[in-house]
């Protein structure tokens, strides 16, 4: 299904959407080697000599280039509107492209349409690159940890749950029943099932290192997570449909960053150690 809720955001919302979702670090970078607000596409154009991003959001665009942005030979990245179901159609990539990446956002496409656009602009050889974070854990280490995560599963699966769509469910089971090139019909040949490679990192909370979440962790207040479920699309949904709570003590987010912060024995400025789960797909063009 297509997103109902971020194509449709405002210009604040798509602001603070960027804003709160921040970069995605260099390690998925170079194992590597949707636009949104471009936070991604602001990472790997580094690594390139062109960058195109798009999404079909307009304020998502807008944002992104507010944000701007640069390739490795200081080039300006370019932003179009358009679907991932025609990113072809985006200005620069008519000689097609070496790597096309979605972040966090493949769960909203219709697949069997975005794998045959993907044949379409992807030069053989090239790559598609398809990654999502799955549910919040706090850090094993975690004072009261237990609690803790009960605080976190409450928003997500209980405040949040009826809100949640089918796509969301895509993402958050890691893209396990995410539709491939060979499950869609008519089924896509360019990109053969051999050259798959799946990487996926603290699944469950499990930390793969034992030690810390892979990336995309790190240490934030109670504040900075609140600002950061703040762009979920879930909570957007939720409080579209009570907006008489929004902004009181009993928003949604702000219960369970009050339940978090009680349970933990946070300081109003403490900082808590989370992270999520997360998955990658490489997909090599034949």
């Amino acid at each position: 299904m297509s997103d109902p809720t971020f194509r449709n955001y405002s210009s604040e919302q798509a602001k603070k959407y960027a804003e709160a979702r921040g970069s995605y670090g260099s390690k998925l970078v170079e194992l590597m080697f949707g636009c949104g607000p471009g936070n991604a596409t602001r990472d790997l154009a580094l690594s390139f000599k062109a960058a195109v991003g798009v999404d079909p959001g307009s304020e998502m665009i807008r944002a992104a280039q507010g944000l701007g942005g640069l390739t490795m030979t200081d080039q300006p990245i370019s932003y179009h509107v358009a679907s991932a179901e025609n990113c072809a159609s985006a200005p620069g990539t008519e000689d097609g492209v070496d790597l096309l990446t979605a972040a966090m956002a493949a769960h909203w496409f219709s697949m069997p349409e975005f794998w045959a656009e993907a044949a379409k602009v992807v030069k053989p050889g090239g790559t598609v690159a398809l990654w999502t974070s799955s549910s919040f854990f706090c850090h094993p280490a975690t004072p009261n940890a237990q609690e803790v995560q009960k605080a976190l599963f409450r928003l997500e699966l209980d405040a949040l749950g009826p809100y949640e769509l089918p796509s969301n469910r895509i993402s958050r089971d890691m893209y396990d029943n995410l539709p491939l090139p060979w499950d869609v019909e008519p089924v896509v040949l360019a990109f053969p099932q051999a050259d798959f490679i799946r990487h996926e990192w603290d699944r469950d909370g499990v930390l793969t290192n034992g030690e810390d979440f892979f990336f995309g962790g790190g240490e934030y207040t109670v504040q900075e997570l609140e600002e950061g479920f703040d762009t979920a699309s879930m909570v957007t949904r939720w409080r579209e449909d009570n907006p008489h709570l929004v902004g009181t003590e009993e928003d949604c987010v702000r219960v369970a960053m009050r339940e978090v912060q009680e349970a933990s024995g946070l300081e109003a400025d403490g900082k808590l150690r989370t992270g999520s789960a997360k998955v990658l797909l490489l997909f090599k063009r034949r």
